[in-house]
């Protein structure tokens, strides 16, 4: 065989080699995706067991697959494990960096931990790149509470309000503040529009309003 023959087979070998390298890394991807598929359905039925399977799975096919690492994130916080949820999103955010809803999720941890300002961080990011995101703002102004920061946390409660309206937390929030202020009436009345936009929350209210005036 010629110099230029065996060249030539050389280039065809590679080039078919590099072709099934690809070939197999899509598959490899294709099914993670599949299985990400299967947990994100596991999850919304509450089998956060059988999910997390699901989400490992994916994984071992594509360790870089950031919505295997949300998925199982969301898992995890339905079995509470907090740590374990914050460490997934934590991995998903290395790879998708202004993933929004990984930010929100996990500053909702970090502020149920006691983190609050690496909450108030996650916050902050998920607001710049969401600058509606309402409930961002209520749970950044719950945050900012935990640091003091009355007026910020006011602040943050009519910015989730003015954003959607129709949410009760903002309103129940700033109310109850209100109500420690000693803004009885304007307390009142944040009170009584989260109420009316879900009824659910009567007994939550009286208990807080009940706690409050214990203090």
């Amino acid at each position: 065989m010629s110099k230029q023959r065996l060249r030539i087979t050389l280039f065809v070998t590679l080039c078919i080699f590099a072709a099934l390298h690809r070939l197999r890394a899509e598959a490899r991807k294709d099914t993670a995706a599949s299985y990400v598929d299967l947990g994100d359905k596991l999850a919304k039925h509450e089998d956060f067991a059988r999910a997390i399977g699901a989400y490992n799975i994916a994984l071992e096919f594509a360790p870089d697959c950031a919505p295997a690492y949300f998925g199982r994130a969301v898992a995890w916080e339905g079995r509470h494990e907090p740590l374990k949820a914050i460490s997934d999103y934590t991995k998903a955010l290395e790879l998708v960096p202004n993933w929004t809803e990984a930010l929100y999720n996990r500053g909702n941890l970090q502020l149920t931990a006691g983190n609050i300002d690496s909450a108030i961080e996650d916050f902050n990011q998920a607001l710049e790149n969401d600058p509606r995101y309402a409930m961002a703002y209520n749970n950044r102004a719950i945050a900012k509470l935990g640091r003091g920061d009355t007026e910020g946390a006011l602040d943050d409660f009519e910015q989730a309000i003015r954003i959607n309206p129709r949410r009760p937390e903002p309103y129940l929030n700033r109310g109850l503040l209100r109500m420690q202020q000693g803004m009885k009436a304007a307390a009142e009345d944040d009170i009584a529009r989260s109420v009316a936009i879900q009824p659910s929350l009567r007994t939550f209210v009286d208990q807080r309003i009940g706690l409050l005036s214990k203090q």
